[in-house]
């Protein structure tokens, strides 16, 4: 699976948040924000396009309908966000916090998140194509009723993940680890697992498993 990466210039301006208040709409094209918080404020369709994100923290911030194109983001904490109804094309987020974030009707293309922590968010009706988690945390995400096209999740942890309502048909997991998970046998089918995994699974739908 082939990945579009962020097309991000090598000369952008230095800019903070609080550059968005001085804007009719709240837009940034062509910077660089480095160290600047955006913790706690409620800002609504925020347009970022050509941008690196580095160090900057968004903990309980609402960014609803967030629109997001060539985007790097670095070593970034979004903790408890509300980032509902995103939409995101050309991005990587790599060694982002974002514990318990709220991506409900979110909108991915061409999207990578490498070495992050996803613990507890919800991509509650999320839709996406080409999409890859690599080395992430992910213990207890919802992923209810999601369309996942193009998906893969490398040598995540993905314990009690719920994909409740979500196929799975070329999902691949089978570098990932779980000890239990929430899908149905019907959204399993045609997933991308281990020998081991499926296992796992014949054992959590019940099934018998003898040597002999």
């Amino acid at each position: 699976m082939k990945i579009h990466s962020p097309k991000v210039s090598e000369q952008l301006t230095p800019a903070t948040w609080q550059d968005l208040w001085s804007e009719e709409d709240p837009f940034l094209q062509n910077r660089i924000v480095i160290d600047s918080s955006l913790d706690g404020e409620t800002l609504e369709r925020v347009q970022l396009t050509n941008i690196i994100v580095r160090n900057c923290s968004f903990q309980h911030a609402s960014l609803p309908d967030l629109f997001i194109t060539d985007v790097r983001f670095e070593n970034c904490d979004f903790s408890n966000a509300d980032l509902s109804g995103v939409s995101i094309h050309r991005a990587s987020f790599r060694n982002c916090k974002m514990l318990g974030v709220n991506f409900t009707d979110s909108r991915f293309t061409d999207v990578s998140f490498q070495e992050c922590i996803g613990n507890l968010c919800a991509f509650v009706h999320a839709k996406w194509e080409r999409v890859l988690f690599e080395k992430c945390q992910l213990k207890d995400v919802d992923f209810f009723d999601c369309k996942l096209k193009n998906t893969k999740f490398a040598g995540c942890n993905l314990d009690q993940a719920s994909f409740d309502s979500t196929p799975l048909k070329k999902v691949e997991i089978r570098t990932s680890e779980f000890e239990s998970m929430t899908v149905s046998m019907k959204d399993l089918e045609g997933c991308i697992v281990s020998v081991p995994q499926a296992v796992q699974f014949a054992a959590m739908m019940g099934l018998d498993i003898r040597d002999e």
